[in-house]
């Protein structure tokens, strides 16, 4: 799987990844955003948590990292967070 990454934008001390790639299964574009905590950045060699978000039904990667700010106490945590598009 290609993955383009379409923007990055600085977030509470970590990086939310605005990303895309081709889906076979919906045969769409799909897109997903990814919060990397200030943690990731560190150590590249520790290993965080990964928490996917689930928005729900006709809701877009961006509801949530835009709007629920989410990232704040994920950065406090040393979580990643994976945003997927629940609605293609």
């Amino acid at each position: 799987m290609s993955v383009t990454t379409k923007a990055t934008i600085a977030s509470f001390g970590g990086k939310l990844l605005k990303l895309s790639h081709a889906a076979a299964s919906t045969k769409c574009e799909m897109n997903f955003n990814l919060y990397l905590p200030p943690q990731a950045f560190q150590d590249p060699s520790q290993k965080i948590p990964v928490l996917i978000y689930l928005s729900g039904l006709t809701c877009t990667a961006d509801n949530c990292s835009e709007k629920g700010f989410f990232q704040h106490g994920a950065s406090k945590k040393g979580i990643a967070v994976l945003y997927p598009d629940t609605s293609p």
